[in-house]
């Protein structure tokens, strides 16, 4: 992978591979030497089609805790109120 000028954004390029889902795993390295690994799941080909709900809030993903998504609202309350 090659870092996009000095942004946080890298690109790499693969050759073709089938439809499905692989994993891709980055690691980083902090100021004390520990190194914290993260995985993504890449999808290759079109997306499954899904449903999707008629209120956004329907449509959140479910909880996810070992990339800190808890499953609860992160956003302006069901009222439609700012933060």
């Amino acid at each position: 992978m090659q870092r996009v000028g000095k942004s946080d954004v890298w690109e790499a390029n693969v050759t073709v591979l089938n439809e499905g889902v692989y994993p891709l795993v980055a690691e980083a390295e902090d100021q004390h030497d520990t190194i914290v690994p993260d995985e993504i799941r890449v999808v290759i080909g079109d997306p499954a089609e899904r449903e999707r709900a008629e209120r956004d809030q329907d449509n959140a993903p479910e909880a996810w805790a070992e990339h800190g998504l808890l499953g609860t609202q992160l956003g302006p309350n069901k009222n439609g109120k700012k933060w």
